[in-house]
């Protein structure tokens, strides 16, 4: 199942033709389940990424996700994780003028 979701992080960045360089704002229990997978189908791509870790789940991590994504100059933020981070994120994201990938992912 991880495999899979790491498969359609690569599908729509392809699809969105997101190039990098790409934020992925996920949960310390998603980082430790997938980035691996991440790695492989990124570099595939040739996209660098950075992984920012979301602890909240609150709207006061928007602020320190735009940071990151402007530190980082960001093209683009992916989304890997439950619909609560999904809405946080994607505020960010609209805030920051980027584009938004998304894989909702419930870790087991």
């Amino acid at each position: 199942m991880v495999r899979s979701d790491s498969d359609a992080l690569a599908e729509q960045c392809t699809t969105l033709h997101v190039r990098g360089p790409l934020l992925i704002v996920a949960t310390s229990r998603t980082v430790s389940d997938c980035a691996p997978f991440w790695e492989t189908a990124l570099q595939t791509l040739n996209i660098s990424y950075r992984v920012f870790v979301f602890s909240e789940n609150s709207h006061h991590e928007i602020d320190e996700i735009r940071k990151e994504a402007h530190d980082f100059l960001a093209t683009a933020i992916a989304v890997i994780g439950t619909q609560d981070i999904l809405n946080v994120v994607q505020s960010a994201a609209s805030l920051s003028n980027l584009q938004l990938v998304t894989v909702l992912f419930e870790p087991q």
